[in-house]
């Protein structure tokens, strides 16, 4: 019997934006700091006009294709990421699994539950740029809260309105409001080998090159290649945002 492979975290993660982009951004490298770029709203009209990129601008280089959301994530289109077809629904032998699994997909602890089943653990999102998910946060939002600690009387439910933005949904609100957001801290040992990619970005982000970041190619294979993806992700939405003024 073939030896079936699972497709790696990070490649569902970046599967998961491309599904959910309203629009595709082409980017050709020309040189340093230089790039022909183009925009599409189909992925097909996106390949053609990356094609068009490469009669005019011959370079031996080949076009990226980026998937951007309505949110301002990007994910970069591949052959992989067209064809992972992931089980929203799929379950994992131990709760830690399906909490590894969410935050591999992109999202934040604080953004889903996790549901014990007959079958294992799996996630559900509670908030986020879904309808779907945002249904779920209003129901969890208007049912009625026990007090968790032994003892303590049962309340009303806080408003969302009322209770303090975590530090996360903070940046990213920012960000919205173009703010750019402070670099990730690589002083640590781990992130070494990264520094001069994180460096690349803060570069590009202090030069409000738009076109730049959405071009930067990053395999989010790691946790120091992931936090620069999320610091690129920010910028592109401050930039944005400032674009819009």
């Amino acid at each position: 019997m073939a030896r079936v492979c699972k497709p790696h975290p990070a490649d569902v993660a970046n599967a998961r934006i491309v599904a959910a982009t309203v629009r595709f951004d082409i980017a050709l490298f020309l040189g340093v700091g230089r790039y022909a770029t183009d925009a599409a709203a189909t992925l097909e009209e996106a390949r053609a006009k990356a094609a068009r990129l490469v009669a005019m601008h011959p370079n031996g280089r080949r076009p990226l294709i980026y998937g951007v959301t309505a949110d301002g994530r990007s994910g970069l289109v591949t052959e992989t990421s067209m064809s992972i077809k992931e089980d929203p629904m799929r379950t994992y032998a131990k709760k830690f699994n399906a909490k590894r699994a969410a935050e591999a997909a992109g999202h934040r602890p604080d953004d889903v539950e996790i549901v014990k089943t007959k079958d294992g653990y799996t996630f559900r999102v509670k908030v986020g740029t879904s309808a779907e998910g945002n249904a779920q946060a209003a129901k969890a939002e208007a049912a009625p809260k026990k007090g968790r600690k032994r003892g303590k009387a049962a309340g009303k439910p806080e408003s969302a309105a009322m209770r303090p933005l975590g530090k996360r949904a903070a940046i990213e609100a920012a960000a919205r409001d173009g703010k750019l957001p402070l670099p990730p801290d690589f002083s640590a040992e781990t992130h070494k080998r990264f520094r001069n990619k994180l460096q690349s970005v803060v570069d590009l982000a202090k030069a409000s090159d738009l076109k730049g970041l959405r071009a930067f190619e990053i395999n989010p294979v790691s946790s120091s290649p992931k936090a620069i993806a999320r610091y690129r992700d920010l910028c592109v939405i401050a930039l944005e945002a400032q674009a819009a003024r």
